[in-house]
């Protein structure tokens, strides 16, 4: 891994506003000191826990970088457009782990695994949101060995679906059994599942969507898969899912997020180097859609982490969704609420790493 690196670009700034036009990449810069550049760290959406008109914060946990790995937590406030990074102290460094947010405890945020400079981790721990207070519980039932499991979008409920992972070097673990941990409850098991689960691998995406899991890409040695299987919770069978469309390649350490019924993916490395395209699926209709940008695309880098954001955007002279039993000719200003995918960090084969924040409209 290389040095920190702020990437040449010609990118335009996406200001708080702004209505950011379709196909199109910016650069996202909130004010105040940001993170510095790494790989392997969590990025996620945090909604306002009451009804409030707050628009949210990107919380970034973790991550490593040649020096060593991280036990921060950086968040963007998303309505002061700023960094802020709490004096929180109690998270053992770990990168390419997984975190997740119960449905039941909207102010907790727990993760698992992960490796630092020894080794890989398989514990768990929590951070209350609101007293910035990291607790390691005592959990019950056998957890997954210690691995590398890199995913913010793994979860069900008050559960974490855990499959796969990294082992030491480009070896996957070899165990395809799948396990789920419950933060209400504390615990861990193993179901039985039904149908052929996917290879080991890591670097894998791991999505969930509704009661689905989704499972895409991924590496052992130097295989890289192009596959997406998929396991509905409510009955635990495997299937490998047979797509159409612009199917992607096989691919490792890419991003992936969730909105609605897509899900999106972007960047990772083949066998080629690192990517920069970015994918579609429909989960519903089994079809992938490469997208295509006006604006140059970003460095392509793996190791990354992507998130969807709400983003409101000023606009004036134009027509607008009106209220109810609001009047408007068009003229005075109001808000139209987008949703962007963020990206932040990550590194080229080269190693050099990023620190850098991006943002383009969902299409």
């Amino acid at each position: 891994m290389g040095p920190d690196s702020e990437p040449r670009t010609s990118l335009r700034e996406l200001q708080p506003g702004d209505t950011p036009e379709g196909a199109s990449w910016y650069t996202f810069a909130p004010l105040g000191e940001r993170p510095c550049a790494r790989v392997g760290h969590n990025c996620f959406y945090l909604p306002p826990v009451d009804s409030s008109s707050s628009k949210g914060k990107v919380v970034i946990v973790g991550g490593a970088n040649p020096n060593g790995s991280f036990s921060d937590v950086y968040f963007i406030d998303l309505d002061g457009h700023s960094w802020t990074l709490p004096h929180w102290e109690g998270l053992l460094p770990r990168y390419e782990h997984s975190a997740f947010i119960p449905i039941s405890q909207p102010t907790k945020l727990w993760v698992f695994g992960g490796a630092n400079e020894t080794g890989n981790r398989n514990c768990v721990q929590v951070l209350d949101l609101q007293s910035g207070t990291w607790e390691s519980p005592e959990v019950t039932g056998t957890p997954p060995s210690p691995r590398t499991f890199h995913t913010s979008s793994a979860a069900i409920g008050d559960r974490l679906y855990v499959f796969g992972g990294g082992d030491k070097g480009a070896d996957p673990v070899q165990d395809q059994q799948l396990y789920i941990f419950d933060s209400a409850t504390l615990t861990w098991q193993q179901p039985e599942v039904h149908g052929s689960p996917p290879a080991p691998r890591h670097g894998h995406a791991v999505v969930a969507v509704g009661s689905k899991l989704f499972i895409h890409g991924g590496l052992a040695g130097d295989t890289f898969y192009s596959d997406l299987y998929c396991i509905d919770t409510s009955d635990m069978k495997w299937e490998l899912l047979l797509a159409t469309g612009s199917v992607p390649g096989g691919r490792a350490a890419h991003s992936a997020a969730v909105f609605q019924s897509y899900l999106y993916i972007f960047g990772g490395m083949d066998p080629t180097g690192a990517l920069d395209s970015m994918y579609k699926y429909h989960t519903e209709k089994g079809h992938w859609i490469q997208l295509e940008f006006k604006t140059p695309l970003p460095p392509g880098r793996l190791d990354h982490s992507m998130c969807i954001i709400p983003w409101e955007a000023s606009s004036k002279n134009r027509d607008c969704e009106r209220a109810a039993g609001e009047e408007t000719n068009g003229q005075k200003e109001s808000c139209l609420e987008e949703h962007l995918c963020l990206i932040f960090g990550g590194m080229d084969m080269r190693g050099e790493l990023y620190k850098d924040c991006l943002v383009s409209v969902l299409q």
